[in-house]
């Protein structure tokens, strides 16, 4: 008796820590090379979950732009089949892994998250397709963001789109930090996706980014939303 006590409650912790792994999602999320893979298996639905201005950027073709921080985004989600697959991706695959969550609830059983979203898929040397009229390759090249890191001063760098909401949080913080510091420091911005050039080259996967450059060389660098205090303890510290 008490061997089949212990079996059982094995047998439910099992469960329970099963439960907790997948945590009952029921989507997949997958490599670029794989998403790449699915999309040309054909018969599927790819869903930008982007904003409407970061899709009017670049996004990857025949994609249909549901944003996912709009209100009615469960109803446009839903009037989906849900006999063919969804694909789905966003910037760097935050905002695409709610999504799938959310429609895997609703009974679509063939959600597929794309990893790392369109910053990926770029950086692995992808296509994506630009409105009629703009060429989704302005900004600058590698060569004159090097030339820009390349200064007297320490150069912070602040990778950063105008949709991003901690983007909006960090830019007076970087603002203010740029006047008080700005006999030793100045702040370069750089939207990614008006610099795709030097987005896939850096691999940027996720903003807001900060990098702090001294004598053109990388000597720190923030993902996230950061304080004041992390950004010029840095400063200082380089600027000896």
């Amino acid at each position: 008796m008490p061997f089949t006590k212990a079996l059982l409650s094995l047998s439910v912790i099992f469960l329970l820590s099963s439960c907790n792994l997948f945590g009952g999602q029921k989507y997949q999320t997958v490599s670029v090379a794989d998403f790449a893979k699915k999309i040309n298996e054909g018969n599927v639905q790819l869903v930008d979950v982007r904003t409407p201005e970061e899709y009017a950027e670049k996004h990857l073709k025949d994609a249909v732009n549901i944003n996912f921080n709009d209100d009615g985004f469960i109803d446009k989600m839903e009037k989906l089949d849900k006999t063919k697959p969804v694909l789905i991706y966003c910037l760097s695959g935050g905002r695409s892994s709610k999504a799938s969550a959310l429609i895997s609830s609703k009974g679509y059983d063939k959600v597929v998250n794309l990893d790392g979203g369109i910053l990926a898929w770029t950086n692995a040397g992808n296509p994506v397709e630009a409105p009629a009229g703009t060429t989704g390759n302005t900004g600058l090249d590698m060569n004159a963001y090097l030339a820009k890191v390349k200064s007297d001063k320490l150069v912070l760098v602040d990778f950063s789109a105008v949709w991003c909401g901690p983007c909006k949080l960090l830019k007076p913080i970087v603002e203010k930090l740029a006047g008080d510091h700005k006999d030793k420091m100045e702040v370069l911005p750089i939207d990614v996706d008006k610099n795709p050039a030097v987005s896939n080259a850096m691999h940027i996967t996720g903003i807001p980014l900060l990098i702090l450059y001294k004598n053109g060389k990388e000597v720190w660098r923030q993902m996230g939303l950061t304080d004041r205090e992390t950004i010029e303890q840095q400063i200082k510290l380089n600027s000896k």
